[in-house]
């Protein structure tokens, strides 16, 4: 269990320090190679990841206000996954009985990454940064500030990128959960979701695992229909400029 953890903690960090890389190309150019590796970042070799940069197609990144989740599923024999997390996305898993297609058993892979954690909190504050409520709800959330920041607030605790909120506290290192077995294949069918925040802020992880297997059994697209109808229950709220959230699904039958 430790060598997998190490190696999930590994490749986060690594994916961070390559962000670190392409934001210092922007802000300094040629600074990333005269002065090593980002302290923020990983083991990636920084000469190597603006190489990388230099040929990617992308635009190039400055990851000083921006950035992203990131959740890994791995399947493992033994109908065990390994997980590995940062961020507000989520992962689920849905089993029932392939005899009477019963009701689904729905469980969270992941827990979100807020700041109003306990521990999460704790290590934020222990920056000298705080964690405040802002808005009303239910559309109220938690989010790290310091005094005389001149970069937007973020409502998370751990993220990939975001390099002015990671001297506040935020982290890169991933949770990781090698679980037990969690379906019997001869007696269960089961189904995993990833889904960023725009999905579980308005549909419920039961809710979610009906969507996509009714999508399935009538031969559509399990994870458009799981976007459609997340992205209708955006609309519903009828907030300014028809706002939603950020909607990404992706969705397996084992």
């Amino acid at each position: 269990n430790e060598w997998w953890r190490e190696a999930m903690i590994s490749a986060f960090r690594d994916m961070h320090g390559f962000l670190c890389s392409l934001t210092s190309e922007i802000v300094a150019p040629g600074f990333a190679e005269a002065s090593g590796p980002p302290s923020l970042g990983g083991s990636l070799d920084v000469s190597a990841a603006a190489a990388l940069g230099a040929k990617s197609t992308l635009p190039r990144l400055d990851s000083r206000i921006s950035g992203t989740t990131g959740t890994v599923a791995f399947v493992l024999p033994g109908q065990r996954l390994l997980m590995a997390h940062v961020g507000d996305s989520r992962a689920i898993i849905g089993t029932r009985s392939r005899v009477n297609s019963g009701p689904w058993r729905v469980s969270d892979l992941t827990r979100d990454h807020k700041p109003d954690l306990p521990d999460e909190s704790a290590r934020i504050e222990a920056t000298g940064a705080s964690v405040v409520a802002v808005g009303t709800p239910p559309n109220s959330t938690h989010r790290v500030f310091s005094s005389h920041q001149t970069w937007p607030s973020i409502n998370m605790s751990r993220s990939l990128g975001d390099l002015h909120a990671h001297s506040q506290g935020l982290t890169c290192v991933p949770e990781v959960l090698l679980t037990e077995r969690l379906w019997d294949p001869e007696v269960e069918e089961a189904v995993v979701i990833l889904g960023s925040d725009g999905i579980w802020d308005v549909v419920t992880p039961p809710v979610a695992i009906q969507v996509v297997a009714q999508a399935a059994a009538q031969g559509q697209d399990p994870a458009a229909a799981l976007a459609k109808e997340a992205y209708g229950r955006w609309g519903r709220r009828f907030l300014q400029g028809n706002y939603s959230d950020d909607i990404t699904a992706l969705v397996k039958f084992l």
